[in-house]
């Protein structure tokens, strides 16, 4: 079993703030989501999971929160085990992000892009 490599909100949003090669994957369940979320993430629903392991670059660094830090982790095992190297969980999850100073949480259900974009997006 591959040790996970778990990443502080400060340290996530300096990754983020690159805005290169770097996905944000909120597994929370789809209220959840729609009752706030990081206004760069996505909602990681089945499809989206599958579609993202099959087709995303192996390189991209992968931040994945749940809502508390915790349920992430066995998610970062699936995409370090699927060839993903720079995998990370969110310390303290969607709590920790939430109580931050940065700013409120975007609301709704946001569109997707589509996969292919995404993934040029983040190549």
């Amino acid at each position: 079993m591959n040790d996970v490599k778990r990443i502080s909100v400060e340290d996530a949003e300096a990754l983020l703030d690159r805005k290169e090669n770097v996905m944000l994957l909120d597994m929370r369940d789809a209220q959840a989501y729609c009752q706030g979320h990081d206004p760069r993430a996505i909602h990681l629903s089945d499809f989206i999971l599958r579609s993202l392991l099959k087709y995303t670059p192996r390189h991209v660094h992968v931040i994945i929160n749940c809502h508390q830090g915790d349920a992430s982790q066995d998610m970062v095992r699936q995409f370090s085990d699927c060839g993903f190297s720079n995998c990370y969980s969110l310390d303290g999850g969607y709590q920790a992000w939430k109580n931050r100073d940065s700013g409120p949480a975007s609301t709704g259900q946001k569109p997707h892009h589509s996969l292919a974009q995404r993934a040029n997006a983040v190549a």
